[in-house]
């Protein structure tokens, strides 16, 4: 079955459009603020309870997580039930745990049982300054910096919708990236500022530039990091330059008693007893790649080394194993790792490009090397122009002819509206590039992804591509209905669901796939985090099989519902086999 538009799931509403360059990090991931102070720096705070809710002005606000009552109560206006809050102003925000976060850009506050989360909407360009700030350590070589923020600014183009089912695309912690705006730097800025809008490119498509701290003189392929993943420019190879001023070299004794512990903390169950442990293979850079723990029972248990690594770095600190190089040796009731480098040692070693820089490498030498086969591609700003309807407002460069499209958008918004039974409730944007380059470029989306949806602006490749290759209709179809699924969405919906559903909806008379036998665990990793097409059609066709079989059983009305219900546990239950949801004969 031919899928003539890719697109992924929309994302939870925010307070006003994104831009395309915009990116939404949850601040204080690791340790959620039970209390939160918001106080106005200059003129007042406005918030509101939901995007289209009325505006409150005030001066502070003060939010528990538990307290019914709020000494955020200022000339009559109250946030302190609310569950959720959209924050605009220019505002010190201080909560219970963590630094004290300045900024004038929109903040999603929402409540859980015991603490908020905090999610900002800031400019991509600002984000890579804040991700400098916490990623480049002491870094002082204006080439190495720069490479930085090119590997900052790709990574974000590639990964952004990496937490898009929780609301966000960013934590601000190692699972993504590490961010302090606040201690945003001259060296930072700089390097931000000399590569502006530059990303790194594979085949037309940002590079996944993962990059670490030290590589201990060996790069590692990325999939000895990630068992599953591979790329032509991710190869482990030397790196002499790491080496240049002798390398990281590091050593550390762990107690077999707090080895045992962190792993079953980390759920894993070791053998009774053991007392030892042997590396029972290595990857082809060096590292340890399986670990076998001896002396108990059973007196064999093979584990991964980067189980046992991350194990001990959440309980015991991450200085503790800082790298998978080493070798091991047992001394009574010690484990001592000996070993090189730190960090999964794939893509970029900020210490060989620190050395590079130092021997007069220019910042795209340095990304060749770490990244064989890739360029850096420059952008060029596109120059906007408006025109705005009673339900939409279009974005284009070349507005006289874009204009025509208002009046399909309009035409197939009533239509899908009156299908699905409720509105939109909020002026569309529409954001049309002027090229395929252009739009991959502000996007990050290949070129067989005929449009992208973030919060209100759906933005599509150039009209005359899409009339071109026949898909201007349906992709404006199933983008609209994917803007109604996601107005009423909880935000615990699963992909697999909303995206099933956007397919039934905007393509009901495709003909039915095959019965997939992909679990919807498959279905849903696929869909969040694969760049192959094969891979999404297959997932695609999957979801839209699932929902069309709901919708046959239970009635469209139904299963819509389930968007701000939640879907019942009878039937997810049923749906765990796939069997069950084959045509009955």
């Amino acid at each position: 079955m031919k899928w003539p538009v890719l697109l992924l799931a929309c994302c939870s509403l925010g307070s006003s459009p994104l831009l395309a360059q915009d990116v939404r990090v949850r601040l204080f991931t690791s340790a959620p603020p039970k209390t939160i102070t918001v106080i106005a720096k200059v003129g007042d705070l406005r918030w509101r309870s939901c995007p289209v809710c009325d505006e409150h002005s005030v001066q502070r606000l003060v939010l528990d997580s538990i307290a019914k009552e709020s000494a955020g109560e200022v000339a009559g206006n109250s946030a302190a039930g609310e569950k959720d809050l959209f924050v605009s102003g220019n505002y010190q925000l201080t909560p219970s745990e963590g630094p004290v976060f300045s900024a004038s850009f929109p903040l999603h506050i929402e409540r859980h049982s015991e603490s908020f989360s905090v999610i900002v909407t800031m400019p991509l360009e600002q984000y890579v300054q804040g991700v400098l700030a916490a990623e480049s350590g002491d870094d002082r070589e204006p080439e190495s910096m720069k490479a930085m923020a090119v590997a900052v600014r790709t990574y974000a183009q590639k990964f952004r919708n990496r937490h898009a089912q929780e609301g966000f695309d960013f934590c601000d912690t190692t699972h993504c990236q590490v961010m302090h705006r606040n201690a945003a730097n001259q060296r930072g800025r700089s390097a931000q500022e000399a590569t502006n809008g530059e990303i790194l490119k594979y085949q037309d498509a940002p590079a996944a530039t993962y990059y670490h701290q030290d590589c201990g003189g060996s790069i590692a392929a990325a999939e000895e990091a990630w068992p599953g993943t591979s790329a032509a420019y991710l190869t482990g190879h030397p790196d002499s330059y790491c080496l240049a001023a002798g390398g990281l070299k590091w050593e550390k004794a762990i107690g077999v008693g707090e080895i045992d512990r962190a792993l079953r903390d980390g759920g894993i169950t070791p053998p009774h007893g053991w007392t030892s442990i042997e590396i029972s293979s290595k990857t082809p850079s060096g590292r340890a790649h399986r670990l076998n723990l001896r002396g108990g029972n059973p007196p064999s248990f093979i584990l991964a080394a980067s189980s046992v690594r991350f194990a001990v770095g959440r309980a015991l600190g991450w200085n503790k194993i800082r790298s998978d190089l080493y070798d091991i040796r047992i001394s009574h009731d010690q484990i001592i790792f000996s070993g090189r480098g730190a960090g999964h040692g794939v893509g970029l070693c900020q210490a060989g490009a620190s050395e590079m820089a130092r021997e007069g490498k220019t910042y795209r030498e340095i990304l060749s090397f770490y990244f064989p086969g890739t360029q850096v591609a420059s952008p060029q700003a596109e120059k906007w122009q408006s025109r705005i309807d009673e339900r939409f407002e279009l974005l284009s460069t070349n507005p006289e002819s874009d204009a025509a499209i208002l009046a399909d958008a309009r035409r197939i918004l009533k239509e899908s509206e009156e299908k699905i039974g409720w509105q939109i409730p909020f002026r569309i944007r529409l954001q049309v590039y002027s090229s395929l380059d252009k739009y991959r470029d502000a996007t990050g989306r290949p070129g067989w992804v005929a449009a992208f949806t973030r919060n209100r602006t759906i933005r599509l490749q150039p009209i005359g591509e899409l009339r071109r290759r026949m898909v201007l209709e349906s992709t404006l179809r199933h983008e609209l209905f994917h803007l109604l699924v996601d107005v009423r969405a909880k935000q615990a919906i699963p992909a697999w669901f909303r995206e099933g559903l956007v397919l039934s909806l905007s393509n009901p008379d495709a003909p039915a796939s095959p019965v997939s036998t992909m679990t919807l665990d498959q279905i849903e990793m696929i869909l969040q985090h694969s760049t192959s097409r094969e891979e999404m059609e297959k997932a695609y066709a999957a979801a839209q099989r699932r929902v069309a079989e709901l919708i046959e059983r239970f009635g469209l009305q139904k299963v819509c519902s389930w968007l701000s219900s939640g879907i019942p546990s009878d039937v997810s239950a049923s749906l765990v086999d796939p069997s069950t949801l084959a045509p009955k004969h």
